[in-house]
């Protein structure tokens, strides 16, 4: 627990921290084409609680788009809700990481995350692997992997 208080701490100094200077626009994310990324694993705060495929609490996925748009789909128990907004790519000049933010226009309660509702931070962990930030605030590990659509 101490843990993730203290990364939520973290990301809350660095969010705070950082004004528009301080961000940098991938000039590579803006050519590529549209990318599908799936939701393909879950964790909880237990030990052996990951999920995977359809055993996991919904089944997601994002559609980014070159013009800073995107889509989320969640379905769950039978119902599926949309979201839709826009989002860029940013690096922390005190992080190497790479970090997606999105910024809800519909559909603000599918964003998961610490900031509430309307906005999301995933981190870019690879050119194949997402990673959502809801797990520094207490909520579940979500893994995303992009698919060729």
């Amino acid at each position: 627990m101490q843990k993730r208080f203290l990364f939520l701490i973290t990301i809350l100094l660095i969010s705070a921290g950082c004004t528009n200077d301080d961000l940098v626009l991938k000039d590579r994310d803006l050519q590529f084409s549209s990318q599908k990324w799936r939701l393909v694993q879950m964790t909880g705060s237990f030990v052996n609680s990951t999920t995977v495929g359809d055993a996991m609490d919904w089944q997601e996925y994002y559609i980014f788009n070159p013009d800073g748009s995107f889509i989320k789909s969640r379905e769950r128990d039978g119902a599926v809700l949309e979201a839709t907004g826009t989002f860029e790519m940013v690096e922390y000049d005190n992080d190497d990481a790479d970090y997606l933010e999105l910024l809800f226009e519909t559909g603000g309660e599918l964003a998961g995350g610490c900031y509430g509702f309307g906005r999301e931070t995933l981190q870019y962990v690879n050119e194949d692997r997402l990673q959502s930030s809801w797990m520094a605030c207490d909520g579940p590990g979500l893994f995303y992997e992009k698919e060729d659509h």
